[in-house]
């Protein structure tokens, strides 16, 4: 294989995809109890917790969305030629489009709140956001970044 076929730029979409995989494992939620201490929560204890989040599918989202990036990325990456353009276009624009909607479930989950009889109370006024949240929307960015790729240097790289 001769590195002129490898979209050198598309590994950027690898890196972002296992930002967005391994920030599912890392903190998104703690919280400060007091006296009986910190509880915090990755992303897959907000999955499978019984809180009461509206938007507490998004890690399996990100999860989902990661792995399908990585296994999209694969032939626009290493195979980069013309006889694949339409192929690795196409690949890029559904990465992309993955990549957008962990971006916009991740802003959703960010800015849930919920009503009370004392007022609106937002998920920040309860709990710390994570670095493994944050960690998911900077890998859905470069992922985003990497879907777009494959389209600009077939496009404008020729």
């Amino acid at each position: 294989m001769e590195t002129s076929n490898i979209n050198f730029l598309g590994i950027v979409a690898f890196v972002g995809a296992v930002f967005m995989i391994a920030g599912v494992f890392l903190t998104w939620l703690s919280q400060d109890l007091g006296i009986l201490g910190t509880s915090t929560w990755s992303g897959m204890d907000v999955f499978n917790s019984n809180l009461d989040f509206s938007y507490q599918f998004v890690p399996m989202v990100s999860l989902v969305g990661g792995i399908l990036a990585i296994l999209l990325m694969i032939v626009p990456t290493f195979m980069n030629t013309e006889k694949f353009e339409t192929l690795n276009n196409i690949l890029g624009i559904i990465t992309l489009i993955l990549s957008a909607v962990v971006v916009i479930c991740g802003i959703l989950f960010y800015t849930q709140s919920w009503s009370t009889p004392m007022g609106s109370v937002s998920l920040t006024d309860l709990y710390s956001i994570g670095t493994g949240f944050w960690i998911v929307i900077v890998g859905a960015i470069i992922t985003l970044v990497g879907g777009l790729m494959p389209i600009i240097k077939n496009k404008f790289m020729q």
